[in-house]
């Protein structure tokens, strides 16, 4: 939708804007009850403000497009490391949906805001069905339409597309050709954002196996 260098300016004000849904990515994580250490793969880690709420001493990858925010995110990884909770992070400048990542080789998936903002989201919800292990999560946090789209949803997606994401994503035509499971569901914003917590459905890796 808009380049690099579009979110490396937008990463000035990048976390003031995002304090607006900070109780939510607090929620999001009170859900997922992250205990033990996890390979971890953040999908467009923006400034790294999920880092925090990862347990000490986890494998974290972050990929983002944004050379700026993927320095903030060094800063804050180093802020979280003089604190006492470190974490091994290596950052990534890229497309998400090209992780590099092995097959079935991490615990949890962070698709936080970045679904609605990427213009490959099939390809970047398949990327993170291909790396999780069996059993493990994929986290998607983000605004999505209703099946039924309105007019005046439809002008403003115009608009809001010129600033970087869509308001039309659909998430449930989104997961359609996958089979995930969805462990737990949530609404927040009157239904305009979304909290799904999945895993993949056991059939999924023998698959690939085969």
């Amino acid at each position: 939708m808009v380049g690099a260098g579009r979110w490396d300016s937008y990463a000035k004000f990048y976390n003031l804007v995002l304090k607006t849904v900070a109780s939510q990515r607090q929620q999001l994580f009170q859900r997922l009850a992250l205990a033990e250490p996890l390979e971890v793969y953040i999908a467009g880690c923006g400034s790294g403000l999920d880092l925090p709420y990862l347990p000490a001493q986890s494998a974290v990858l972050g990929v983002d497009f944004s050379a700026e925010m993927l320095r903030q995110s060094a800063q804050l990884q180093q802020q979280l490391q003089a604190a006492g909770h470190p974490l091994a992070l290596t950052l990534q400048q890229g497309r998400a949906e090209l992780s590099g990542l092995a097959d079935n080789s991490v615990d949890l998936v962070l698709l936080h805001l970045i679904l609605a903002v990427t213009d490959q989201p099939q390809a970047l919800l398949q990327e993170a069905v291909r790396v999780l292990k069996p059993g493990g999560v994929i986290s998607i946090w983000d605004k999505f339409a209703p099946q039924q789209i309105s007019g005046l949803r439809r002008a403003a997606d115009y608009f809001s597309r010129k600033l970087g994401t869509t308001l039309l994503l659909r998430i449930d035509d989104l997961l359609q050709p996958h089979r995930l499971v969805i462990m737990q569901r949530h609404s927040m914003l009157c239904g305009q954002m979304q909290h799904l917590i999945m895993t993949t459905h056991p059939t999924t890796h023998n698959k690939e196996r085969g």
